[in-house]
């Protein structure tokens, strides 16, 4: 009797403290709703294992905390599987249908008893303990889990799923003993509980630092990369693009008069929509960035400077069209300097030279773009 309890016992224990984890990690990193999710998860196994401690400690009431704790670990299964698909943004109906199936699958075996309720109920909840985890693992690949923890999680659905079938066997004239079925459950239950509590703090610890590092890579305005986010950024598609591409510097025209008019807080929403027609602009290798205030940087990945100054130009002739909404005496609009990015120069080299040009277009009256291509142009 003591093993079994010893080891929900431990099982109790490592739960709530990677659910506890998990929660704290929620509350006090502001992260998405995977987190709880997880924590819940691990918040019902330390439920599924207590019920059974007392179905050990209690006999008389064995059958329906044995039940109660088959739901409480498909339940955890469940929300694990939540947590995962959540993260990558899918959906999880099928997942609650799932749930919702094999539990009356459970309720039902208990109360119609087709089989033997001990190792029916060890089967069927293996079952679909190992169908949820399979939802994680089926997800595509676009479902933000590496080929690694992918591997990792269909061997734990392979290890769950052989529990509950192990489980069948160890049945009154089945292929293998009671002693074989508690020695692969205790063997693999804490191990596979400890694993999974590890790789879901390591996820969130990742997610974080995923997104300290966006924080410190793009703008919080506009969600355009900011100075330094685009500096590392050129550095890779110049590269892709066998150095080929133009800098171009722009800003809006006569900005301060909006803020002094209207303003900041739609001097802001200004920025925003000229952020957002700039990236509607953008092609898979190009790239823009807030250099600051109402200065934008962007990278076109061409060879071609005709072709360039043509969608530049047609990117500045539709700014006006972004504003119609917004009263000033004037429409609003923006300047342009085009450069073509030298091999041997630096980011701040081209910018300066592409804000000098930027500037020519300034002083010959605004809303126009100067280009400082040489032969290519």
């Amino acid at each position: 009797m003591l093993s079994p309890i010893v080891t929900s016992l431990s099982i109790i224990t490592v739960s709530l403290m990677f659910g506890a984890a998990l929660l704290v990690a929620w509350r006090q990193f502001g992260l998405r709703a995977h987190a709880p999710l997880w924590a819940l998860s691990f918040m019902f196994s330390a439920v599924g294992h207590g019920v059974r401690i007392i179905g050990v400690m209690a006999p008389e009431y064995q059958s329906v905390n044995a039940m109660l704790a088959c739901h409480a670990s498909i339940g955890s299964f469940a929300l694990l599987a939540m947590g995962f698909r959540a993260r990558a943004g899918m959906d999880n109906r099928l997942t609650a249908f799932l749930w919702i199936l094999t539990s009356a699958a459970v309720l039902a075996l208990w109360i119609l008893q087709p089989v033997e309720w001990r190792y029916g109920s060890r089967f069927v909840t293996g079952a679909a303990d190992a169908a949820l985890v399979s939802l994680i693992v089926l997800m595509p690949r676009g479902g933000r889990l590496s080929p690694s923890i992918r591997a990792a999680l269909s061997l734990y659905g392979l290890y769950v799923l052989s529990v509950g079938v192990a489980g069948w066997l160890a049945r009154p004239g089945g292929t293998i003993s009671e002693d074989a079925f508690v020695i692969l459950l205790s063997l693999g239950t804490p191990t596979g509980m400890i694993a999974t509590g590890v790789l879901t703090l390591f996820i969130l610890a990742a997610d974080l630092a995923g997104d300290l590092r966006k924080q410190a890579q793009y703008d919080y305005l506009t969600g355009l990369l900011n100075r330094r986010g685009f500096e590392e950024e050129l550095a890779v598609k110049y590269a892709a693009t066998n150095k080929a591409g133009f800098i171009v510097a722009t800003d809006l025209d006569r900005f301060k008069s909006v803020n002094d008019r209207f303003g900041h807080a739609t001097g802001d929403e200004v920025i925003r929509r000229f952020a957002e027609h700039i990236r509607s602009y953008l092609g898979p290798d190009d790239l823009a960035g807030r250099m600051g205030g109402e200065e934008f940087a962007i990278f076109l990945a061409s060879r071609d400077g005709r072709e360039t100054l043509s969608r530049i130009e047609t990117l500045r002739n539709e700014v006006p069209g972004r504003f119609t909404d917004i009263d000033m005496p004037d429409p609003i609009t923006a300047s342009f300097g085009i450069v073509r990015l030298k091999p041997e120069e630096t980011f701040q080299q081209a910018y300066a030279r592409a804000d000098e040009s930027l500037y020519r277009s300034k002083r010959a009256g605004r809303n126009r773009t100067f280009a400082d291509m040489g032969e290519a142009a």
